[in-house]
């Protein structure tokens, strides 16, 4: 694995995309929370979710395995351990009636999107502010 080199670009497209997927997860559960049921397509979303965020951590482990990012690192172990936890515990949570468990899903959902929103956003921050 160290001969391949990733460039911080690709760390960055993927944060966007894991920023994408989090807002689809988040509409979506938030959709079926509305509606009192808690969906396939929330469900198939927040996995999605858990499967981008575990991609952008191993991108994330590469890169400081090469040296980059040592400065920023504590903004996204909290975001993304954050936003990872979160959807974790919704599984691990015992919901006591059908109609917490879409409201749950919603909320934990929401939370994650902020904690990957914020990992994104100063991140994004402090690439920029280093390039300029």
């Amino acid at each position: 694995m160290d001969e391949f080199i990733i460039q911080p670009a690709l760390h960055q497209a993927v944060g966007g995309t894991t920023l994408l997927v989090a807002l689809v997860a988040a509409v979506l559960t938030v959709m079926g929370a509305r509606r009192g049921k808690f969906t396939q397509a929330a469900s198939i979303s927040m996995i999605a979710l858990q499967v981008a965020l575990l991609i952008q951590t191993l991108i994330g482990i590469k890169l400081l395995d090469q040296g980059m990012g040592v400065m920023q690192k504590y903004v996204h172990y909290l975001g993304g351990i954050g936003a990872v936890g979160l959807l974790v515990l919704f599984y691990w949570l015992p919901w006591r009636s059908d109609g917490a468990r879409p409201r749950g899903a919603a909320g934990l959902t929401l939370a994650s999107l902020a904690f990957t929103a914020m990992a994104f956003f100063i991140g994004n921050y402090y690439v920029n502010s280093l390039q300029g």
